[in-house]
């Protein structure tokens, strides 16, 4: 009787031991619910960083392109005073008083300039090349016989002098003419009434000079001279 007792309770035993969940299983499931939770957890974390790093590009790429169109956009160069840039060819033409044009035999009259001062003044038309600037170098030599008493032997001599093509005009500005003023060594302006001379005008280019030369007629009648000229 003893030993059945004792296989009976060696069955019970063995019985309760084969009945739970082996320690294996447990871990197993919980190492892939682990891994299941890390793997989401990385993907989510790389889907984060790949749509903040594509919002981000165009934000910085638009910001870019603006500024580079910012900083080469220019405002346009308007020329006035007779220049005509985009002329076929490059030209000098010169006009007088009344809008004559200065050739050979022209009457060139004696005109109150706006600096208060006589003046034989000539109304350039000119274009057709670079100016380089605003200020192209006009020559201006005048010679009349028996009244060449400048200083450089001539009627009037200007080398070199600037010449503005620019549209803003300040107050007591005189623009769009070259001014010939008679020597201060000629007594009466009146004296040079009819008498002719001799006019060469020069513009300097980079493609080289432009000129302009004629033999005109001096009109300085005594009557406009008494009347002086005054602002």
């Amino acid at each position: 009787m003893h030993g059945l007792k004792y296989f009976g309770v060696v069955l019970v035993l063995v019985g309760c031991a084969g009945g739970p969940t082996p320690a294996g299983s447990e871990g197993t499931g919980a190492a892939s619910e682990t891994a299941a939770s890390e793997a989401t957890t990385s993907s989510s974390g790389g889907s984060t960083m790949e749509e903040t790093s594509t919002n981000e590009a165009p934000t910085s790429s638009t910001s870019g392109s603006s500024t580079a169109e910012s900083s080469t956009t220019e405002a346009p160069v308007v020329y006035c005073q007779g220049f005509d840039r985009d002329a076929p060819a490059p030209f000098l033409e010169l006009t007088v008083k009344g809008g004559a044009a200065l050739v050979d035999g022209v009457e060139w009259p004696l005109e109150c300039g706006g600096q208060g001062l006589w003046m034989f003044a000539l109304y350039p038309s000119l274009g057709g090349f670079e100016p380089g600037g605003y200020y192209p170098h006009v020559t201006v030599i005048v010679d009349v016989e028996g009244y060449d008493l400048g200083p450089t032997g001539h009627f009037y001599h200007r080398q070199g002098e600037s010449y503005y093509i620019g549209c803003e005009q300040s107050d007591g500005g005189v623009f769009g003419v070259v001014p010939v003023f008679p020597p201060d060594e000629l007594a009466k302006l009146s004296e040079v009434d009819g008498l002719p001379a001799q006019v060469h005008v020069e513009v300097e280019t980079a493609e080289g000079p432009l000129t302009v030369d004629a033999l005109v007629t001096l009109s300085a009648p005594p009557e406009l001279v008494k009347q002086g000229c005054i602002l």
